[in-house]
């Protein structure tokens, strides 16, 4: 693949603002500055793109959010167990989970703790060490295509935030369907391009998906269409896409060769009761449903508000503008009373 082409091989891209060309082959947003697959690595955490300081100076200074040590507390209720909600509904615990640039590594501290059998990878020396140390977790050093691992040993590969950094994602995913096992699936978070907007109604309309366009961390951003693509491509016919906790400019779905079968709230709350460990999961997800239930309303009841003081402000506007025509037509009617009167009437009251 030559660089600066899509991952489907087409390198013949239309204009998308000053960075991106849009694929219109299968309706992908491709950098047009990119990093390698040896710029990825790391060899030298202090140095190296995706090195120690990308996870705290990088994070806080460039980006404006976190740094790990506040990332490895948050993502636990912010993300994680809306995460592991919809992993229940699609694979319950036993099974073999990894998860592919697992940051920190509480999402993979979280499937533990749900009775999974789980791991991560992560392209950081220093961040698999904290990783390990933070949350007593199984991490590796990858990319995974490096990792010496059986092939069909996977129920589930996790990629959060991840599959748009990936230099050859075609190639990322093949392996990783060589991993699961026939019916495993992947379950994946990632921006979505929607490819009918235009980048000058992105700028005019100060989308939040702006935010998305980083040339060198984001390689490829999705649209439904060629995610859809890549993965059939890959004899991953069965995509299910879920609610993203950032829906104004992510998507999230589970995909698999296999069909994809719900499970019921019943056989969830079977499989977490079973265990210790699961009984303490199952009651951080009803308290996260609560809180989640409790957005619903508040964000429900905002809109109320919004609503009502547009319509407070067009009723004030309607009188306001009535209040003017009746003191209009006040004065015109005061106005022909007044030329009614006889001619020495009008100047008797105008001499007073």
């Amino acid at each position: 693949m030559t660089q600066n082409s899509c991952w489907c091989g087409n390198n013949n891209f239309v204009p998308f603002g000053p960075a991106y060309g849009e694929c219109r082959v299968c309706g992908t947003l491709v950098s047009l500055k990119g990093l390698s697959n040896d710029q990825l690595r790391v060899i030298n955490d202090e140095r190296d793109f995706y090195g120690k300081e990308y996870w705290l100076k990088h994070q806080e200074t460039d980006l404006g959010f976190p740094d790990i040590y506040i990332r490895a507390r948050k993502d636990l209720t912010e993300r994680n167990l809306h995460w592991l909600s919809v992993l229940l509904k699609y694979r319950l615990p036993p099974a073999n989970t990894m998860e592919l640039g697992c940051a920190h590594g509480s999402f993979v501290a979280l499937m533990k703790q749900a009775g999974y059998h789980a791991s991560g990878i992560e392209m950081s020396p220093w961040v698999v060490a904290f990783g390990k140390d933070a949350f007593g977790i199984d991490l590796n050093v990858g990319p995974v295509e490096s990792l010496k691992l059986d092939g069909q040993s996977l129920d589930v590969i996790v990629l959060m935030d991840v599959l748009e950094h990936l230099p050859d994602p075609d190639s990322t995913m093949r392996r990783c369907f060589e991993l699961l096992k026939p019916d495993g699936l992947v379950l994946i978070q990632t921006p979505r391009y929607r490819e009918e907007t235009s980048y000058t109604t992105l700028v005019e309309s100060i989308d939040p998906f702006l935010q998305m366009l980083k040339t060198d961390e984001h390689l490829y951003l999705f649209s439904n269409r060629s995610i859809t693509y890549l993965f059939r491509s890959l004899g991953a016919e069965h995509i299910c896409f879920e609610p993203a906790i950032f829906a104004q400019y992510d998507m999230f779905f589970a995909v698999s060769r296999a069909s994809l079968q719900a499970n019921t709230p019943d056989e969830i709350e079977s499989a977490l009761l079973s265990t210790p460990n699961g009984r303490i999961t199952l009651a951080l997800l009803d308290l996260f449903r609560k809180w989640e239930e409790s957005e619903a309303d508040r964000a429900a009841r905002l809109e109320q508000i919004v609503e009502l003081t547009k319509l407070l402000k067009e009723s004030e506007a309607d009188r306001a503008a009535r209040l003017e025509q009746i003191v209009e037509l006040t004065r015109v009617v005061e106005d022909k009373r007044w030329w009614r009167l006889p001619a020495r009437w009008r100047k008797r009251i105008r001499n007073g």
